[in-house]
């Protein structure tokens, strides 16, 4: 009976030490998720604003700009990062979204115009693999 009751007691005080552990750690990810479902919408509009509009203009024009794909657009723009720094990324977007252009971060074509745009040079063929790549994963991401 000792037996049973030592090893219950440890299970138990095992428990409750680890229990508030995995609690921590699903309380950062989910604050984690939270961050980062505006990150892309709230960083255009900073840039817009940055540049002179308003701030109730700017965070219209990224929001109908993201249009709800924002967990999206931040796996492609993650995955974009092995090639362009996430502020280039940001800056080339929101002046897509101030002239209301479609921006189409899953195919290699608009990819390689992209960073072609932003580096203001020939790319090498480095980099358009990466960009091949890059245009693959994104377009797995959306199916």
């Amino acid at each position: 009976m000792n037996r049973h009751n030592f090893i219950g007691v440890t299970l138990l005080i095992s428990v409750l030490a680890i229990n508030p552990l995995i609690a921590t750690e699903f309380q950062n990810r989910t604050q984690t998720k939270v961050n980062n479902v505006n990150y892309i919408s709230g960083s255009i509009a900073a840039i817009l604003h940055k540049r002179g509009l308003e701030e109730d203009a700017a965070k219209e024009i990224s929001d109908s700009f993201v249009n709800n794909t924002e967990e999206h657009m931040m796996q492609m723009i993650d995955n974009l990062a092995m090639v362009l720094p996430h502020e280039e990324i940001l800056e080339h977007l929101s002046t897509a979204a101030l002239h209301r252009k479609e921006v189409k971060l899953d195919t290699y074509d608009h990819l390689v115009n992209m960073v072609s745009q932003i580096k203001k040079v020939s790319l090498d063929k480095s980099t358009l693999a990466q960009l091949q790549l890059v245009a693959k994963l994104n377009s797995q991401l959306i199916g």
